[in-house]
Order: C-alpha cells, then structure tokens, then sequence
C-alpha cells in the first residue's frame, strides 16, 4: 500500500477483551494497520503497558504511511465512565482497577481518545450502519469471554446515570450460583458466556460425563463449538444451556423495553449455536 496523501490524518481503534487487544488504523475508510495481542496484564501496570505496546507499533505504523493519528476509539469490557474516560472495574480482567484509559492513550497519541463499553460501541455501530439502521429501541447482547449487553432506547444510546446501563451479563439468574467475576452469584454471565459454557463442560467431564472431549477441550468456548456442530451431546447441551439463560433474559428485556429488535453479538455467537435456543 503507498503512502498515504500528505496531511491527512488516520483514526484509531482499540479493542479491549478479556482475552485479546485489538489494534486497527483506519484512513478514507479504509483500514491500513491491524494487530492483535493478547490479553496477560494481571494488575493496572501491565494493562498500560499493554496498551502502551499497542499503540506504539499504531504509531509506528501511521508515520510509515506518511500519516498520524488525529483520533482514538477505545473499546472496553466492563464498566467504563465515559466522561472521565476511566475504567473503574471489569469483571474479566482480575487486578485491573481505576485505570485512566483515555489519559494514557491521548498522551501516548497526542491526540484525543475517547473511551465507551465495547457492547456500546458494538451496538452503536450496528444501529448506525448496520443490521439495526432505522431502527428506534435495540437491546444487543454480546456474547463472549463474558457477556455484555447495550441499549438504544428512542434513538439513542442509553448509558444510564452512571454510564453503566446495559450491563446484561450481571442480571441474576440462578439462586446460590457460581461466583461470577463481579463479585455475585448466579449471574447469567456465570452460564451463558464462553467462560461459563468452558466452565459447564470442564466440570461435566470431571464427573466422567462421556464424551470425545477432554479436558483442554473444555479449554476453548470455539473448541466446543467445534465439537457441538459435530454432534458430541455434551457440548451440544453445554450451548442449549447457555441460549436457554440467554433467551430468559432477553424476554425480560422485550417485556421492559419492547424493542425493535435484539442484535446477538460476539465471538461466542458466532457459532450459530445459540440463536435458535433463544428464540425457544
């Protein structure tokens, strides 16, 4: 690819999961830089320096394109203060606490950034140029290493008092459940997310429930997928128990809001194994 025109500058966008980063350099819609590193930092010093790495090589990427960054997009699981541009806590990312997102990464750009809950910016996008284009009221749920959720209600994005609305994956649903990374029991992110179908199967198998998994199978939400499309009965039961949580709370999300529509989002659902379940 040649350099970019003199003067223009790129927009960057990071994506931060529980389990990858995600670094991508976009200019005239086009998208120039992308890696991926994965997600180690066990304490607020590593998780900047994680972002600190990342956006070097953004940098280092935009000047070889005769270009620089004149804006960042930064995603993030968890709860995130849009305003202050902090992230005060995220269940899937233990010993991370009150980092100032924003701050570290417009002064490791010199440009601004602006920081939003990563189902947020997934269902914005979805609402804005998406599946969900033209429509009013849209619940999103993204289904991944947890699972998160966002809210469109009359045409806007709804964050609540707090910037914390949307938070789906934190509804109760099982009396004296597993411990879930907020600190409560019984969240449907204890059942439905990947680390929670992972967590299904491991145990099952513990137990000396058959099937042709094993244990480091149990590992990987997509390697159960894998399994659940070729027929193994345990991994198949793994996914209807998620969609079945997932299904009960979106039908109290239909009978609160009454939404246009429900967007299913994230790595998880991209197996195709929870739709249907839903639905029923």
């Amino acid at each position: 690819m040649g350099k970019a025109t003199t003067g223009a500058r790129a927009i960057a966008g990071i994506d931060m999961g529980g389990t990858k980063v995600k670094f991508i350099l976009r200019l005239h819609g086009m998208t120039m830089y992308e890696s991926v590193l994965p997600f180690t930092a066990r304490s607020s010093a590593e998780f900047s320096d994680l972002l600190l790495r990342g956006i070097a090589d953004l940098r280092a990427s935009a000047a070889a394109q005769g270009t620089a960054i004149a804006a960042t997009g930064v995603g993030c699981a968890g709860m995130v203060d849009q305003k202050q541009g902090v992230l005060p806590f995220s269940p899937n990312m233990p010993g991370v606490r009150n980092i100032a997102i924003g701050a570290i990464v417009s002064r490791a750009t010199g440009a601004p950034a602006f920081v939003e809950n990563d189902a947020n910016c997934a269902l914005f996008a979805e609402w804005a140029d998406g599946v969900a284009i033209g429509r009013r009221d849209v619940v999103m749920f993204a289904v991944g290493t947890g699972v998160g959720g966002a809210i469109v209600a009359n045409n806007h994005l709804y964050v609540g008092r707090h910037g914390f609305a949307g938070e789906i994956g934190h509804m109760p649903m099982v009396q004296h459940g597993l411990l879930c990374g907020c600190g409560r029991h019984g969240c449907l992110e204890t059942i439905a997310s990947g680390t929670g179908i992972e967590r299904y199967v491991k145990s099952a198998l513990q137990r000396g429930v058959p099937s042709a998994m094993t244990v480091k199978d149990a590992l990987s939400a997509r390697r159960i997928a894998e399994f659940a499309q070729a027929g193994d009965p345990l991994a198949q039961r793994a996914f209807r128990r998620a969609a079945y949580y997932l299904g009960c709370a979106a039908a109290a999300m239909i009978n609160t809001l009454d939404p246009d529509m429900i967007v299913l989002g994230g790595g998880v659902a991209e197996s195709g194994l929870l739709l249907d379940g839903m639905k029923r």
